[in-house]
């Protein structure tokens, strides 16, 4: 392995990286210049230029993950030196390599894709944040934005201090999630078996939230709107108004406040129970 230092003096607006295990940092530049710095095997570098406003840093040829496998000695990492804090498109594509998005910088939009990777994103976006990663776990928080589109198979989520004025979608299959001081207009999520709680969670707009087998818990939460369906998943909380509840389970017991005014609040269950109160 060897450290490789790309000085860029091109000026860009868009930023994509495309690699392969390697680990992927974003961090602001103390001396005022932009540069890439490798830490990568001497045979397979890194290709870093300039191409029509885009910093691109990928390789000539990309490599699948199973072509690593077996011992590794050291961890590739590829840092990347800002010295600007706004730029327009950051786009990430890496297999098993973590990505870190610090909070120094904001984008028009942000992608990020990974396979294994962890992925944490606290820089905010004019427009939409993307973050897709199969068994990777992604943080995310301290940022603005006008929505965001998070999705993982077996990967957690945690979620904080985030101000959306769009809407929130979130697609999470065994993994659990978890969000604190989250604001937008609306939210859906789809899941299986993973948890899904929430903490001074509120929607302008309404909840459309599904689980299979996984609970789903709320405290101080709210919506004009709220949807929520599990199967054997139960659902308990604490909302701040009132709601006209409407709840339908099969086996399940059903504990909600007898409030006659408010939003459309519609819980449905086949063996999970039903717990909600308002603060």
């Amino acid at each position: 392995y060897v450290t490789n230092t790309h000085t860029i003096e091109d000026e860009f607006q868009d930023i994509q990286v495309k690699l392969d295990t390697e680990k992927i940092v974003f961090s602001p530049s103390e001396d005022g210049s932009c540069r890439v710095v490798c830490f990568e095997e001497e045979k397979d570098p890194c290709n870093v230029r300039v191409e029509e406003q885009t910093l691109i840093v990928d390789k000539q040829q990309r490599h699948h993950w199973s072509w690593y496998i077996g011992i590794v000695t050291y961890s590739p990492e590829v840092t990347i030196y800002l010295s600007e804090k706004t730029y327009s498109e950051l786009s990430v594509e890496v297999d098993t390599g973590n990505v870190i998005i610090p909070g120094d910088f904001s984008f028009d939009a942000i992608t990020v894709e990974s396979d294994t990777g962890d992925i944490s994103c606290d820089a905010s976006a004019t427009g939409n944040i993307k973050l897709d990663t199969d068994t990777g776990h992604i943080s995310a928080s301290n940022l603005e934005a006008l929505g965001m589109e998070l999705s993982s198979d077996t990967g957690s989520m945690d979620l904080s201090d985030i101000s959306l004025s769009g809407d929130l979608r979130i697609k999470e299959q065994t993994g659990n999630v978890t969000m604190v001081n989250v604001s937008f207009r609306n939210f859906t999520s789809n899941g299986d078996t993973g948890r899904l709680t929430m903490t001074n969670v509120v929607a302008s707009g309404e909840f459309n939230l599904q689980r299979d087998t996984g609970d789903i818990k709320f405290d101080s939460c709210d919506a004009e709107t709220i949807y929520i369906e599990t199967d054997t998943g139960d659902v308990t909380g604490s909302l701040l108004t009132e709601k006209v509840f409407i709840t339908e389970t099969d086996t399940g017991r059903v504990n909600v406040p007898k409030t006659i005014t408010g939003g459309r609040c519609e819980i449905t269950t086949d063996t999970g129970d039903i717990r909600i109160e308002i603060k």
